[in-house]
């Protein structure tokens, strides 16, 4: 298991590497994610996560959040822009 990473905002990350997931830590709770795929745009790294638990008469929504590097630390980011979110969007669905 990798150690705790920050999440822009407040919360922690890490990967359970055992499971195969990534896990959103915020205020005590934790949510597991199975990380769906990677898309590159612009020069940056976006995460496409799938909930693990899913509600069956649900359809499962994926959350998309950029990696940031700064210096030796790197965290997860909220896309805050619309037409960034649509451009991450669309390279993820023509794959």
């Amino acid at each position: 298991m990798s150690e705790d990473q920050n999440l822009s905002g407040e919360g922690s990350y890490y990967v359970d590497e055992e499971a195969g997931e990534l896990v959103l830590k915020n205020e005590g709770v934790e949510e597991r994610f199975i990380i769906d795929d990677e898309v590159l745009f612009d020069g940056s790294k976006y995460l496409v996560l799938v909930p693990v638990e899913i509600d069956e008469e649900e359809e499962a929504e994926a959350l998309v959040l950029k990696m940031v590097d700064e210096g030796d630390e790197s965290y997860l980011s909220i896309i805050e822009s619309e037409d960034e979110f649509q451009n991450v969007r669309e390279r993820y669905l023509s794959k």
